[in-house]
């Protein structure tokens, strides 16, 4: 397979790479690439990727980010953060990736455990990850060309996270078993799933 894998050098998206690089044609690309740059946050910087890249079976998105503040200390422009990046970055990413992916090709999100579990100073990403839920809920069924749509919901990851420290109210995940929610998404016919693993 064809594999695009964007923020291939954070903490998880570097794994995801690394796990399906001997047995797929995997591109990697972050902001500081210099063979596959891209800035989710600007839908010419995704289009522009898109056009150097031959015809792909799948996109993985590991990249977006917001602001960690209290709710007390968020202002409106803190929020924009988060939807401008995690929420508008992915889904342009997928208004994109559709027309430049083959016939029953994937595209794969990222959210997380704070969708749903609470922990302090992340109400901003926590709206984020439940407006991408709504939206991969609903936009799977719309996409054509049998292309699927899905997105990984990890908790912390152990190692970047102590292990021994809940987060949210559970304690981190081991890496490997995050990336392989990733990989089984790409060996099956299902969309629309929202993967859980905390």
């Amino acid at each position: 397979m064809k594999i695009l894998v964007i923020g291939s050098t954070g903490t998880i998206g570097k794994e995801i790479y690394k796990s399906l690089q001997n047995n797929h044609e995997i591109y990697g690309a972050h902001r500081s690439s210099t063979s596959y740059p891209i800035d989710i946050t600007n839908k010419d910087s995704i289009i522009s990727l898109f056009k150097k890249l031959p015809k792909l079976d799948a996109v993985i998105n590991a990249a977006g980010t917001a602001s960690w503040k209290s709710l007390s200390d968020l202002n409106e422009q803190d929020y924009y953060i988060g939807i401008k990046s995690k929420l508008m970055g992915q889904v342009n990413l997928v208004h994109i990736a559709k027309d430049y992916l083959n016939e029953r090709g994937s595209i794969t999100l990222t959210t997380g455990i704070l969708a749903e579990h609470y922990e302090p100073n992340a109400v901003a990403l926590s709206l984020v990850n439940g407006a991408i839920h709504s939206f991969v809920n609903a936009a799977s069924h719309e996409l054509t060309r049998g292309i699927r749509l899905n997105v990984v919901a990890p908790g912390a990851i152990a190692g970047d996270f102590p292990r021994d420290q809940k987060f949210a109210r559970y304690l981190p995940v081991e890496i490997e078993d995050v990336v392989k929610i990733y990989e089984h998404i790409l060996s099956n016919h299902n969309t629309g799933q929202i993967l859980k693993i905390y």
